[in-house]
């Protein structure tokens, strides 16, 4: 990604852990603690592994990433130059241990092992991007329960909704990604050891203990049996990510779609040079929508190829691994810059009820074309009511009058329903049905979650 757009669509924290810097960092965690786990069951000295352990700290300043990279593409992956550039490191300081680096291993088991090492760093920056877009859209549907707006399906006016309920909405779908990335991390945050096969036959009968203590030494799970082709770990990772991207990409296109000229109901927060056009002076364009949007369609389409990604041959697998490597960092990274895009909308957007009110009065009074057959429908059947009022929309618009003038003036109605009782059904406030229990029962549900 350029560096011009990555500030357009990436998080710098977690783009940082997809560097190629960090990668080798985290493979060197990973031949520490192989070498660790293997001493400490006997595979190898405990001496070889202190020297490698000791050498790991500094061997990352001593990588020839050019070299690297040039041997990377003949090799087919970045774990045999690298083991053989840091083999020679450990040579340099102890001959004898340098044999030890890398033992029984294979490269898959470095990678995969690494990857999950950045994934597990980078969910726990998302999680508490997440954690804080939680926060901050519970603050605003208590600040906003009492704001009357339309809600609209089809992008038409329907019903009358309050700003609170939407971001209650948008609050419940944020404690739903992280429910489902707390439920995962046990299953996936899984280390990787099979050696060629998956048999660690190099170890002979040391390589249930070794994997056991490899995982321990670097904090993740460990797997009952090697996962070298069953890539669904990695697929679940993606998957829930996804749904996150997904999650924030519906809110970018509520809140671009509110901005609109038109209804102008809300606006993303103001800064210089933001949102304008460089040819119509009067523009205030939703920028942060547009860069979550671009995500939420980017996303699915790598998504594709991580499920597809799944189809791999035998033990280990030809290519579809190797897209991995191009597709899981995008997708952390686009979905943590969706993450800090959104937030900043939700904790700063601009409210205008009075667009709110004016919006909600254009119709004259359609909105409360429901409202006023539910009042009729137990006096007179739900069909009839139905048909009555439907009549009187018609005769509205034709006559371009307001609906509760148009009913005022049916005999049909007057009989039952009186002038008073008229009013109140076309109070918007009136007819939001359990829109306030269900913002309760969202900020109740948030009771006992950890906070940022």
């Amino acid at each position: 990604m350029s560096q011009l757009y990555a500030s357009l669509f990436y998080q710098p924290d977690v783009t940082a852990i997809f560097s190629d810097h960090a990668l080798l960092a985290y493979m060197i965690q990973a031949e520490v603690a192989l070498a660790k786990a293997q001493a400490q069951v006997g595979v190898i000295p405990t001496s070889a592994a202190s020297i490698i352990e000791q050498v790991g700290q500094q061997a990352l300043a001593k990588i020839d990433f050019e070299a690297l990279a040039t041997a990377t593409a003949l090799a087919g992956n970045i774990a045999i130059p690298f083991v053989k550039q840091f083999t020679a490191i450990v040579k340099q300081h102890d001959e004898d241990t340098a044999r030890y680096v890398h033992w029984g291993a294979t490269s898959q088991d470095i990678i995969d092992t690494a990857t999950i090492l950045q994934c597990r760093d980078a969910l726990g920056l998302i999680e508490k991007q997440l954690q804080q877009a939680y926060q901050v859209s519970l603050d605003q549907a208590q600040q906003y329960r009492n704001q009357v707006m339309i809600g609209r399906t089809w992008l038409q006016q329907a019903l009358p909704i309050t700003l609170g309920h939407k971001f209650a909405r948008w609050a419940a779908a944020f404690k739903r990604d992280l429910d489902r990335l707390h439920e995962m991390k046990s299953r996936v945050l899984t280390a990787q050891l099979g050696g060629a096969v998956g048999s660690l036959a190099s170890l002979q009968d040391q390589g249930s203990a070794v994997v056991k203590a490899y995982a321990v030494a670097l904090n993740l799970t460990s797997p009952e049996c090697t996962w070298h082709g069953e890539r669904d770990r990695i697929v679940e990772i993606a998957s829930v990510l996804a749904m996150i991207v997904g999650n924030v990409g519906k809110m970018a296109k509520d809140w671009s779609l509110l901005m609109q000229t038109e209804i102008a109901e809300v606006f993303e927060p103001t800064a210089k040079g933001r949102g304008g056009s460089s040819t119509m002076p009067h523009k205030r364009n939703p920028v942060a929508a547009a860069c979550v949007l671009a995500a939420a369609n980017r996303v699915p389409a790598l998504m594709a190829s991580v499920y597809q990604n799944m189809l791999q041959e035998h033990e280990r697998a030809l290519g579809t691994w190797h897209a991995e490597w191009l597709v899981i960092p995008e997708i952390f990274q686009l979905c943590a810059g969706a993450l800090e895009r959104t937030i900043d909308v939700l904790e700063h957007m601009q409210v205008d009820a009075q667009a709110m009110q004016r919006n909600l009065e254009c119709t004259q009074g359609l909105i409360m074309a429901e409202a006023a057959m539910m009042a009729l429908a137990p006096k007179i059947g739900r069909l009839n009511a139905h048909h009555l009022v439907e009549q009187a929309c018609q005769q509205a618009i034709a006559q371009q009058q307001h609906l509760k003038t148009v009913l005022s003036a049916m005999a049909e109605v007057n009989v039952h329903l009186s002038a008073q009782a008229l009013d109140e059904i076309f109070k918007p406030a009136a007819y939001l049905g359990n829109i306030q229990a269900q913002i309760d029962a969202v900020l109740q549900a948030a009771q006992g979650v950890s906070k940022p």
